[in-house]
């Protein structure tokens, strides 16, 4: 059965991503949390390794991406992506741990937790919603547009064409987002 979204720019209000972690259990935690400190798609943090993650600098890096693989790249350079010190230390210590599953499970579940919350148009989020919120949060929390678009992997006018105006959050939500991201919009 398919589902036609009625909106593709969704994404989360940081109240309502926090309302949907309270809920979720711990595996389901870990990859949502890995998705919306990364930014990454699903597919790209499904590879990632312990041998990825570099202490030192608080980076991932991704080796398989969306560009390289239509390329067909044989040898390809990784992404290199920073993230917030709690949350490197978080996926450190669980990358063993947990293993995530097939887009089609994470994103059942991600609808599920939105039914379980009463979220409006619920079938419209998916594990690309939280990189859609991601790139969405960053922009209001003003972050430079070519800096987060080379973090997420796309041009200028992909970024300008597929996210959410920033300039819909209250100071409120702004805090939230803080709180979820952790020092990432200073590094």
């Amino acid at each position: 059965k398919y589902y036609l979204k009625k909106d593709k720019k969704t994404f989360f209000y940081p109240k309502d991503f926090q309302k949907i972690l309270e809920i979720a259990k711990e595996k389901q935690k870990y990859y949502l949390l890995l998705l919306i400190n990364t930014g990454a798609r699903i597919n790209e943090i499904r590879n990632v390794k312990k041998e990825d993650l570099d202490k030192d600098r608080k980076t991932i890096k991704l080796w398989i991406t969306k560009v390289r693989a239509k390329l067909k790249e044989k040898r390809p350079s990784p992404r290199e992506i920073p993230v917030s010190t709690l949350f490197f230390n978080y996926i450190y210590k669980n990358i063993t741990k947990y293993k995530i599953p097939s887009t089609s499970a994470v994103n059942q579940a991600i609808k599920k937790l939105c039914i379980k919350i009463n979220l409006e148009n619920s079938q419209d989020f998916s594990a690309h919603n939280l990189r859609k919120t991601f790139g969405t949060w960053m922009l209001a929390l003003g972050i430079d547009g070519f800096k987060l678009a080379q973090h997420l992997g796309h041009d200028a006018e992909t970024l300008r064409r597929c996210y959410a105006s920033p300039d819909i959050f209250n100071s409120e939500d702004k805090d939230r987002m803080r709180e979820i991201l952790d020092d990432l919009p200073t590094r």
